[in-house]
């Protein structure tokens, strides 16, 4: 059975997330609603490199699956690419196609994938970054909270900014980059891991935006993680600031 990768690129808005649910519009559901049709072949599951949530965007997930008919019966990977991309036109394209080995899974050999989340930092609210930016008007200390996303760097016990449904059995996580940077008028966290608890990405950037205001019992993320609690953090960030980037095999 062939072993099929993509790379696509999404608007998260119209769907309940990546993951496929019984009468809910997702990602994965939509993609193995087109596959066959486009291959005219029954295919299996659709692996994804990362799980979004719903509204989460992507400018590179990372998908794969198999393919129920030998590789010269299947129509060009061009073509599949184009087509898959016309049949969701407007929320989700293929940017990428390719066969590769059938031990290939976009989950498990994913080495590392980065996340960012778009702040618009500005008086004025959002119109065209309306459902792609946060919108945060209040007066921040950029300052600190570009120190504090830089303290996330390394091994950590995300306890504090894991969600509250998380299944993980361990909240240790390695990040090997945690930046903030501002782009007038956007604030743009970047956040490179090997793995990610659920809505870990989002609380952080929720309690960073705390910290800025400085409106948190706690002052520092060195505390905030130190008391292994998620009532330490802040808000959770909206989904819709929240950016699949790019996985690294």
């Amino acid at each position: 059975m062939p072993n099929i990768r993509l790379v696509l690129e999404y608007d998260g808005r119209g769907f309940h997330g990546w993951q496929k649910q019984p009468g809910l519009r997702t990602i994965q559901g939509e993609l193995e609603r087109v596959l066959p049709l486009v291959l005219r072949s029954r295919i299996g599951r659709v692996n994804a490199a990362g799980r979004t949530d719903a509204g989460v965007h992507a400018r590179g997930q990372v998908v794969n699956f198999l393919v129920d008919r030998p590789v010269e019966e299947l129509p060009e990977l061009r073509k599949v690419k184009h087509a898959v991309s016309h049949l969701l036109r407007g929320e989700v394209a293929v940017l990428s196609a390719e066969f590769v080995p059938d031990d290939f899974d976009a989950r498990g050999n994913a080495l590392c994938k980065q996340y960012s989340y778009l702040i618009l930092h500005r008086d004025a609210p959002a119109v065209l970054d309306r459902g792609r930016a946060w919108f945060v008007f209040s007066k921040l200390n950029l300052e600190k909270m570009q120190a504090e996303a830089a303290f996330l760097s390394g091994v950590h016990d995300f306890s504090s900014l894991r969600g509250p449904d998380c299944e993980s059995e361990s909240a240790v996580r390695e990040i090997l980059k945690s930046e903030l940077v501002w782009r007038d008028p956007y604030l743009i966290y970047r956040v490179v891991g090997r793995g990610f608890l659920k809505q870990m990405v989002r609380n952080i950037v929720g309690t960073l935006v705390g910290l800025g205001k400085g409106n948190l019992r706690l002052k520092s993320m060195a505390e905030i993680l130190e008391a292994k609690t998620r009532l330490a953090g802040g808000v959770t960030a909206p989904p819709y600031g929240l950016y699949l980037d790019w996985v690294k095999y």
